[in-house]
């Protein structure tokens, strides 16, 4: 059964509003799915926001497709779980380190107490001066040994520490990336969508958006299959990365679906890489995929549009998706911008 989103009560908080579409999608409340729904709801996801409310509107498995689309493709704890034991092991190391440390100094106190004791008594006997002396020795080599190794360990523990550090910088970062073309994924593009409306807000630059769209790929999957698809997906994401600005972001949004993000770009700028684009992606050599004796090649409909004040990334992305659909519309292979 469709579930009704305009039942949906947002004059409640956002927490209650979360936990009634949770209900009335008859998905199960636990953490993953809350967070995806409370992004949705607060209308943090943008480019998450259509396709979820898709999905919830068709009913159904509500619950596997939202997890199949959205959770698992960004959900990885092995990163996370080796730098957590990496760091308890660590802080073991070191507290067992600093219990040898402070035993030592307990030790070096109670032998400087000793000695002070019987140095300040009226007579002196030189032979237990001399074991004082060389007990003294023995506390002071111990304790500069214990302090050394801790200072090593420390050292040692700092450099890992920002080793880990990296390890999990650089998991977040691949979590943003689609694994097929190492392009910006939905997440990845939600991130620098986002950022390029702030920038747009701020500095009143131009912003425009370019959806791109693979020419009859799903016949091209179909006869070649799956595994010449993937790497027709490959040879136009490196058609497009080679098309655009260094201040560009090319991502893909899933199947033969691109996005590009053209900030600080005006309508003939945002038109030349549109046009750049599509010439790389049919001039693409395809005879290592499909054969020597492959005619043609592959061709890709585009679609521009510019942000206007008050947009979301959704009515970015909407706008972009419908120029893409009139450029199909009038023949394919071509690059349309939206009207004015």
């Amino acid at each position: 059964m469709a579930t009704n989103l305009a039942a949906i009560d947002l004059s409640a908080s956002q927490g209650a509003a979360v936990l009634g579409l949770l209900e009335r999608a008859q998905v199960p409340p636990v953490p993953a799915f809350y967070r995806l729904l409370y992004d949705y709801v607060s209308g943090v996801r943008g480019l998450f926001a259509s396709r979820i409310e898709d999905i919830i509107g068709e009913g159904g498995n509500v619950g596997e497709r939202l997890y199949a689309e959205f959770i698992a493709p960004y959900e990885t704890g092995e990163t996370a779980e080796r730098a957590v034991a990496r760091i308890t092991a660590r802080l073991q190391a070191l507290d067992s380190m600093i219990v040898q440390t402070a035993s030592t100094a307990k030790m070096q106190t109670a032998t400087l107490r000793g000695a002070s004791a019987h140095l300040s008594g009226p007579k002196i006997d030189r032979a237990l001066l001399r074991d004082w002396i060389e007990r003294l020795e023995t506390t002071n080599r111990a304790m500069r040994r214990a302090n050394a190794a801790l200072e090593l360990e420390l050292r040692s523990a700092t450099a890992e520490l920002e080793e880990t550090q990296r390890e999990l910088l650089k998991s977040r970062d691949e979590l943003a990336r689609d694994p097929l073309t190492g392009l910006a994924n939905r997440a990845g593009l939600d991130v620098q969508l986002s950022r390029a409306l702030l920038a747009h807000g701020e500095s009143g630059r131009p912003l425009w958006c370019a959806a791109v769209d693979i020419d009859h790929f799903k016949s091209l999957n179909d006869r070649y299959g799956h595994p010449v698809g993937d790497e027709v997906l490959r040879i136009v994401a490196r058609a497009m990365l080679a098309s655009v600005r260094s201040g560009d972001t090319v991502g893909r949004l899933g199947g033969d679906e691109f996005l590009v993000v053209l900030p600080n770009a005006d309508a003939t700028v945002a038109t030349e890489i549109g046009e750049r684009i599509r010439s790389a992606i049919g001039d693409a050599d395809l005879r290592g995929v499909l054969g020597a004796g492959v005619l043609g090649g592959i061709t890709a409909s585009i679609g521009l549009a510019a942000c206007r004040e008050g947009d979301s990334i959704g009515r970015l992305v909407a706008r972009a998706d419908r120029a893409l659909y009139e450029a199909k519309g009038q023949g394919r292979n071509r690059v349309m911008a939206e009207a004015a």
